[in-house]
């Protein structure tokens, strides 16, 4: 039997922090194919020739007007997502202080409404997340943590059905 052949989309998410709350978008624009109704960081997919590292600085500035660098970032977990969407998806999910809840360019952007959420109250808002924030958001949130290693296989729901998780420590 011949495999299908599926092609794997590389972005970031980036999850913008000022104390306690993280800035979240809740895509409900039309035209959002990729998880409409649903809670997730701002990001997106990679240019050509451009990283992980480059692309949420741009993503971040693009879909909210903040403007970061290197020292406001954390990588917080690499993560492979296969079956379940129409493309297979590598991310690379980012923590980033900003200075103020004061959002640049406002509380909507061309995906949907900007809303910033305290880091315990995520997981239960009345808010659906992406399925792989409900297994991951408490690592995430964790500075002491590490970096995440993510990898699981989508049912056709776009639900995890089977998944792994490993962290590297930080260096000290």
């Amino acid at each position: 039997m011949d495999a299908k052949i599926r092609l794997t989309k590389k972005s970031v998410t980036c999850f913008l922090r000022c104390g306690q709350e993280f800035l979240f978008v809740y895509r409900n624009k039309k035209g959002n194919s990729v998880d409409f109704g649903r809670l997730n960081g701002v990001g997106g997919k990679l240019k050509p020739t451009e990283n992980f590292f480059e692309c949420a600085v741009r993503e971040v500035k693009e879909e909210t007007g903040y403007q970061v660098s290197q020292t406001n970032c954390r990588l917080a977990a690499v993560v492979n997502l296969e079956d379940g969407y129409a493309d297979d998806w590598v991310m690379c999910f980012f923590v980033i202080d900003v200075p103020s809840k004061e959002i640049p360019l406002g509380r909507e952007n061309d995906e949907g409404q900007l809303l910033w959420l305290d880091k315990d109250k995520v997981l239960l808002s009345d808010y659906q997340l992406v399925d792989d924030l409900y297994y991951s958001w408490e690592d995430i949130v964790a500075d002491n943590r590490g970096t995440i290693f993510f990898s699981a296989q989508l049912d056709e729901n776009e639900k995890i059905k089977h998944f792994t998780k490993t962290f590297l420590p930080f260096s000290k």
